[in-house]
């Protein structure tokens, strides 16, 4: 695997060091390196110690085609665009990007040593190398992630800060229940995700099939025909791009045209060839719970215990993925909010998110717009107008820490995370 570490602790033309690190990582993708999974943003003490600021650092795991020498100039070139001045070692700085591994290549040159020599030493690699590389061993120390945490020299101060990631969604389908119809013409879903990405979208979620109540099945040759056009266009524009998709046909075309994810409303239940296409990857797969089928999920949904059978549904799910060689670090889950359930069970869903970050790997969450809200509200809402009910949903889902949302309105998400999670996290 390929490791980056990223670290700020100035302001930059783009604002905080954290604002720094979001758009460092747009432009590596626009460069052609695909970011696969990004670390929470770690504010740690200088080191040495000293009256600088404090550091924003933080790791991400790549796949890309270029050598280790082609990506070093990758990233110089990204410092000098973003206007870092080298100076004396340790200085304040605006952005610091760094090579930390290239697989199991060690190598020494006169502009690059792999690994990175003093990863190992330090806090704020390794908190967060372990959030996107916990099975990763060192090669030449031969330590995993968490051996290097516990032999860390003591009196190096950090700590973890908390934003989920935020999934725009991209419909380009004709009946979607929320935005059906919009987006059906390339240019215009390309324009719309560059729209998403411009305000703070960290993964565009693209669709071309709807999963709407009562929505009957769409071909994957029809599908293919909608999506394959959109990822081409936006797979260098500065976000993870994922494919809501239950077709391994149109996985498997998804991926060579740019996608980096898989999110799949069946868990990889409909297509039987779905593991197989997924295995051979190195995507993140999103792993979804629904009760039947789009055209049968909210005919009289049942459960004996909702919180319970999900899990349990969930974590088979987890255990075929994982007896087929597929790392559980590649996965997520999502509850499903909305597939085949009441209010009363979405409801109980939302208050025991929590439960389901017991499989220790991510936890994706998408209320944005759906119908439960205006149910919950007792009066009939058009999906465009339900904002402040995604709003509701999302601080709860804050509480229990998920760590991707997936929304409609992304300018808004972000305006109310920034200023919620000032005195959430007090």
């Amino acid at each position: 695997m390929i490791l980056i570490a990223l670290g700020a602790n100035l302001r930059s033309r783009f604002g905080l060091p954290s604002d720094t690190l979001r758009f460092a990582v747009s432009e590596m993708m626009r460069e052609g390196i695909q970011v696969l999974y990004q670390s929470p943003v770690y504010l740690t003490a200088p080191v040495p110690i000293s009256d600088q600021p404090w550091y924003h650092n933080a790791v991400i795991r790549v796949v890309t085609k270029h050598t280790p020498a082609e990506l070093l100039q990758v990233l110089q070139s990204i410092e000098n665009r973003f206007g870092r001045i080298r100076s004396e070692r340790n200085a304040p700085r605006i952005i610091d990007l760094d090579i930390l591994a290239y697989h199991d290549v060690v190598m020494e040159s006169k502009d690059l040593i792999l690994p990175h020599p003093r990863l190992h030493e330090r806090a704020f690699v390794t908190y967060p190398l372990r959030d996107v590389a916990a099975d990763w061993v060192h090669p030449v120390h031969h330590l995993s992630v968490s051996e290097m945490i516990e032999k860390l020299p003591e009196g190096q101060e950090i700590i973890k800060t908390y934003r989920p990631l935020i999934m725009g969604i991209v419909n380009v389908t004709p009946d979607s229940f929320s935005d059906g119809g919009q987006y059906t013409d390339p240019s215009r879903a390309i324009a719309h995700g560059l729209k998403l990405i411009a305000e703070g979208a960290d993964i565009l979620d693209i669709g071309g099939e709807s999963t709407r109540p009562m929505a009957g099945p769409v071909a994957p040759e029809d599908e293919q025909q909608r999506i394959l056009p959109v990822i081409e266009g936006l797979r260098n524009a500065g976000a993870l791009i994922s494919v809501d998709t239950r077709n391994a046909s149109t996985m498997r075309a998804a991926l060579r045209a740019g996608a980096g994810m898989i999110n799949d409303v069946s868990a990889l239940t409909h297509d039987p060839q779905s593991v197989d296409v997924l295995k051979e990857s190195d995507c993140r797969i999103c792993l979804m719970h629904m009760q039947g089928t789009p055209e049968t999920m909210q005919i009289n949904p049942q459960y004996g215990d909702v919180v319970r059978d999900i899990y349990d549904y969930l974590k088979h799910q987890i255990d075929i993925c994982v007896s087929n060689g597929i790392a559980k670090e590649r996965m997520m889950v999502d509850v499903g909010i909305g597939f085949g359930k009441t209010v009363d069970h979405n409801i109980a869903l939302i208050e025991n998110l929590g439960a389901f970050r017991t499989f220790g790997m991510d936890v994706l969450f998408g209320g944005s717009r759906k119908s439960f809200i205006e149910k919950i509200c007792d009066r009939t809402i058009p999906p465009e107008d339900r904002l402040p009910g995604s709003l509701a949903l999302l601080a709860k889902a804050y509480q229990e820490n998920v760590n991707v949302i997936r929304v409609h309105d992304v300018a808004q998400t972000r305006q109310f995370l920034d200023v919620y999670q000032k005195f959430a996290d007090k």
